[in-house]
């Protein structure tokens, strides 16, 4: 039997997964893990081994009693790109010279829906994010949701207006190697302390998104870029290379230097 969710609506009723969904988990079930993660990579929809997003969801959820690393990176590799693929406007790409880009506004939607996303599951792995559970009942729709609040969030930044004068794969400025030093945010003798852990917080909510993206998935672990295909890089979630993730990193530090030595 497949693990229920524990979401309830408010008049007490469970939450309940499509019948289709249900189904098709309790198939998926009796896969060897190999051939299960290979059909997640199938991104055609109409191809008969197709596995819906709700049902990659369940299983990298339950992952976590599996303890194999490996195996959720790559089964939520596979998510993320249906994570993508949802949270990409209409309209979001264009032809540059012959070539299919995204735009610069559609980018930053969808960095903000991945990462929205990815804080939720990193919750919900440490413990059990009850709100994940209507992904499960209807992820199209939840991830929607993640781009509408994106997309207005996007929108409020760029009406400040806000110029940015750099490019991210221009050579850093002497001021911001100098700005950004030796310092590290996550100073073992400092962090413990709640005081400097909330400025430190704060700090970082307000820099520019790109930025904000790349300390926060620091903070949890994720490696700037690998040679390995599997492995999941700040710069496979972000999009970019090695070199851009760097630069974003030091402009962050250099201002998280600044706003904490005012604290100070």
């Amino acid at each position: 039997m497949v693990e229920p969710l524990r979401m309830t609506y408010p008049n007490g009723v469970q939450y309940q997964r499509r019948d289709d969904v249900e189904a098709m988990i309790g198939q998926l079930e009796q896969l060897p893990r190999d051939q299960l993660i290979q059909r997640m990579q199938i991104s055609t929809p109409t191809h008969p081994d197709f596995v819906p997003p709700e049902c990659i969801l369940h299983f990298v959820r339950k992952s976590k009693q599996d303890n194999s690393t490996r195996q959720f990176e790559l089964m939520y590799k596979a998510l993320l790109a249906r994570v993508v693929y949802a949270g990409t406007v209409p309209g979001a790409y264009h032809y540059v010279n012959g070539k299919q880009a995204i735009t610069g506004r559609a980018a930053k939607i969808v960095e903000s829906v991945v990462f929205a996303f990815e804080l939720k599951l990193t919750k919900d792995r440490n413990g059990y994010l009850a709100g994940l559970d209507y992904y499960e009942v209807n992820f199209a729709d939840s991830i929607k949701s993640l781009r509408s609040t994106a997309r207005a969030k996007v929108d409020r930044e760029e009406s400040r207006n806000e110029p940015l004068s750099y490019d991210d794969d221009e050579a850093i400025s002497s001021e911001v190697e100098k700005a950004a030093g030796a310092f590290d945010p996550q100073n073992r003798e400092k962090i413990d302390d709640p005081v400097y852990r909330s400025a430190l917080d704060a700090a970082i909510s307000k820099l520019p998104a790109e930025e904000r993206s790349v300390i926060l998935l620091s903070r949890k672990g994720y490696q700037d870029a690998s040679i390995d295909p599997d492995v999941i890089t700040i710069s496979s979630l972000l999009d970019c290379n090695d070199q851009t993730v760097r630069n974003r990193r030091k402009r962050a530090i250099g201002k998280l230097k600044k706003a904490l030595e005012e604290l100070e």
